[in-house]
């Protein structure tokens, strides 16, 4: 069975999107969305490519826990997620519009919401007190890591049209989720770290 370890690259490709996004959202912030250099979109498309790869290989191996349901959330989040990269690092390399990413992002931020309540509805599952030695991180940190998603497809919107300050959140807002990002693959990589599932 594979381990979670797959599950943690597939996090830590999303953190490193957000960071990529970061850096060139500070860079253009006052100018055209649409000078974004088209190389980074290749790097977008990869990582989005490995998030969904991974996303399906940890369904189809119950890769968290060994439970279906609870690998099929996570396995499900991070290939749709991957699709988002995907479409974004293809709209990058075509020098495209941005404007459809920004279209996009409304259908992601909805689907998001169901995915704050499945990520506590598997808190649940794994009791109070998680999965000690066994998952990593509680899925309280993964929780707010979609609450804040939700924002930054929301503000992707004005930010896609040309408002410079929706960008400007958006960069801060993808620190915030890369590093929670890090911190969650940490979790699944090492599961037995002192403490085991964290609280937060």
């Amino acid at each position: 069975m594979v381990g979670t370890e797959i599950v943690a690259l597939g996090v830590i490709g999303f953190s490193a999107n957000c960071l990529v996004v970061m850096a060139n959202t500070i860079g253009i912030e006052k100018q055209n969305p649409g000078a974004l250099a088209r190389g980074w979109g290749l790097i977008h498309i990869f990582l989005g490519i490995m998030m969904v790869v991974v996303g399906v290989a940890t369904v189809m191996t119950s890769a968290v826990l060994g439970n279906d349901a609870i690998s099929g959330f996570f396995g499900t989040a991070l290939a749709w997620f991957g699709f988002f990269w995907i479409f974004f690092g293809s709209t990058l390399v075509l020098g495209a519009d941005l404007r459809p990413v920004g279209h996009i992002s409304i259908p992601f931020a909805i689907v998001d919401l169901w995915f704050i309540y499945g990520s506590l509805s598997v808190y649940q599952k794994l009791g109070i007190s998680g999965a000690p030695g066994q998952i990593g991180p509680g899925l309280y940190s993964f929780t707010i890591l979609l609450v804040i998603l939700t924002v930054v497809f929301i503000l992707l919107w004005p930010g896609t049209h040309g408002k410079a300050g929706a960008l400007k959140v958006n960069a801060y807002l993808l620190i915030i989720l890369a590093l929670l990002g890090f911190y969650i693959a940490f979790g699944f990589f090492f599961p037995g770290f002192p403490g085991g599932a964290l609280p937060f």
